[in-house]
């Protein structure tokens, strides 16, 4: 047998072992989801940041993001206070933590330097930051299929399920109840 041969073999042996290793990863991370889906709180968080792909129409893979959410019913349920949040946070996105006005505005700027998915990852955010309220800053797995027309709207809420006391816990999307999908989002293509 000829070193093209080998070559050739040894390509073909560590492309199945690729295809073999990304079905056992997604099946992995389906049967997490389905445990948060399960067992978790249905809720919703508020979108902060999110993959760029995952505003588009075409893009068929899932990706992660970045939420604030309260474990606090009215506080998460608080629109305007969460807006001014997460206008607050996204304003420190690039700021020296250094050269920030207090120790809250500091950690978030930390915070938001470090843009790696960390599943499970929540970060209480500083009551000085947050006017005394519980409000976590957290990383969510956004699966498409769970979302209307599989891609984020312009609204920042976003259906989640979270498991509050298992902080390891991958925190994700889940499915629009009946209630939530009969509120039609507008359709932001059709003005291109």
């Amino acid at each position: 047998m000829g070193t093209k041969a080998i070559i050739a073999i040894a390509i073909g042996v560590v492309m199945l072992a690729a295809v073999i290793l990304g079905i056992i990863l997604n099946k992995r991370l389906n049967k997490r989801r389905d445990r948060i889906l399960e067992e978790g709180d249905k809720t919703h968080g508020w979108l902060v940041q999110a993959n760029d792909e995952l505003f588009k129409k075409d893009d068929g893979e899932d990706h992660p993001a970045l939420i604030v959410i309260s474990p606090d019913e009215e506080t998460n349920n608080d629109e305007e206070f969460l807006t001014e949040l997460i206008e607050a946070i996204t304003d420190l996105k690039g700021e020296d933590p250094e050269e920030c006005d207090d120790k809250g505005e500091a950690k978030v700027a930390r915070l938001m330097a470090d843009e790696t998915y960390i599943e499970g990852r929540r970060d209480k955010l500083p009551k000085s930051f947050t006017k005394g309220k519980e409000v976590y800053l957290v990383h969510i797995y956004v699966f498409r299929a769970h979302l209307p027309g599989k891609r984020l709207g312009l609204k920042p809420k976003l259906p989640c399920a979270i498991i509050w006391d298992d902080a390891k816990s991958m925190v994700c999307t889940r499915p629009l109840s009946k209630k939530e999908r009969r509120k039609p989002e507008p359709d932001e293509d059709e003005e291109e």
